[in-house]
């Protein structure tokens, strides 16, 4: 690998030589440029759009602990770089902030002590509260549940503004980040990366990530000279979520229902496969639905929130936002007051296994980023960080295994087939 080095410009090229082309500007993408540029990087951002267009800028701004180890290592590493991140120039209403778990009739409520006892494994304090308590210390709520437990620890941020401040800072650090520029292949000679095609032309660089959600498996298929690559099992997890105006009440914590199911269960529930699922309109089924409300420090709220298995560009289910809104009010009768000022799904780029993806391709310097789910804020900044720690001074896969691509079928061995009918750089 050679960071820096003049020598790899291709004649042809629209530009120099850059060490590392990050093809998508959502959080995935925004946090590995701030990675490699703050370390001394060349580094070129790619979106087709512009910065934070999907998931990464239409979510509840959640960061929030679950019933996993690996759920609350991603947690806390990424608190820790927000926290850094918040001294910056780009604010983005990052704080502290409780966590209410619910949990609307008896018989949930009694089940829930299960998961709140694998909470406590995963090492997050729960403490046990009443509906009848709820009710009499929170009148203006007028909880009408069975009971909740208070979670440890959690953190909320405005995801637009956290995207964004992760592309200022790594602007600041020398990055450059270029929107409304797709990209249409990757290069590959001889088992290495050699760049990108993109709508202007052909951009080289030793290191090429591939971060950019959903459109992830695309380009694996579009990965030419040594490739196609093997697909990840994606889906398109669709999500809706309700925009509600300021608030008239203090409401001191994230309050979510406790129906959600761990990431491991999530993506069973998510997968999607052949022709089956269309006919029969399995992505109109919902996995979960739930109440998940993140009362902003800007004074207004974000509610959902519910995930079902979705392709890209086929949209069902319109009837979830006023499913959700019926829900709360149910449980949550005093937050009927505030105006809604927008209603729109979001797609979540999700894996089988619910856990995100980063590490390296059979092709040298080609690398994953991605699959975040519905765990992308509290995922990304961990993620980007111990991947590029992988790459800069390992063997390019992070020290956790449940994030490298091996763990999936047609992974763990090269199948990268030399093609002899290269399309040439020059």
């Amino acid at each position: 690998m050679s960071l820096g080095s003049d020598p790899h410009k291709k004649p042809g090229s629209n530009s120099g030589p850059v060490d590392a082309v990050i093809i998508g500007g959502g959080i995935a993408g925004c946090t590995l440029a701030y990675e490699l540029a703050s370390r001394g990087v060349k580094t070129v951002v790619l979106e087709q759009t512009v910065i934070a267009a999907e998931s990464s800028g239409r979510n509840t701004g959640t960061l929030l602990s679950g019933p996993q180890t690996e759920v609350v290592e991603m947690l806390d590493a990424c608190a820790a770089i927000y926290e850094e991140l918040s001294q910056g120039a780009v604010p983005f209403e990052f704080g502290k902030i409780g966590h209410l778990l619910i949990s609307e009739d008896e018989a949930s409520f009694e089940a829930a002590g299960v998961v709140a006892d694998r909470y406590r494994a995963a090492g997050v304090a729960m403490e046990k509260i009443t509906g009848a308590e709820l009710a009499r210390d929170h009148p203006r709520i007028g909880f009408k549940v069975a009971g909740g437990y208070h979670v440890g620890r959690a953190w909320t941020l405005e995801p637009m503004g956290a995207t964004h401040a992760f592309a200022h800072a790594a602007r600041e650090a020398g990055a450059v980040i270029r929107t409304g520029l797709r990209v249409a292949q990757i290069f590959s000679k001889g088992g290495k990366v050699q760049g990108v095609l993109t709508d202007q032309g052909i951009i080289s660089a030793d290191l090429v990530f591939i971060a950019n959600g959903l459109w992830m498996s695309d380009l694996l298929r579009r990965t030419v000279g040594d490739g196609p690559l093997p697909g990840l099992p994606f889906t398109a997890g669709r999500g809706w979520l309700i925009q509600l105006g300021k608030l008239d009440f203090e409401l001191p914590w994230i309050v979510e229902e406790l129906t959600w199911p761990d990431q491991e269960e999530l993506g069973k529930r998510m997968s999607l496969a052949g022709l089956a699922d269309v006919a029969e309109q399995r992505d109109d089924q919902p996995a979960v639905e739930a109440i998940c409300l993140n009362p902003m420090r800007g004074g207004d709220a974000r509610l959902g929130a519910s995930v079902q298995p979705a392709f890209r560009d086929l949209v069902r289910n319109t009837d979830m936002a006023s499913r959700i809104a019926s829900r709360t009010l149910r449980m949550l009768p005093g937050l009927g007051s505030p105006r809604v000022s927008n209603v729109y799904p979001g797609n979540r780029p999700m894996l089988s296994d619910g856990l995100p993806v980063a590490g390296k391709t059979d092709i040298e310097g080609l690398f994953v980023h991605g699959g975040m789910g519905s765990i992308g804020m509290r995922a990304a900044p961990a993620t980007a960080r111990w991947l590029v720690d992988a790459v800069l001074s390992g063997d390019g896969n992070p020290a956790q295994p449940w994030l490298r691509p091996d763990r999936f079928p047609g992974w763990g061995i090269c199948q990268c087939a030399v093609d002899t009918a290269r399309m040439p750089l020059a």
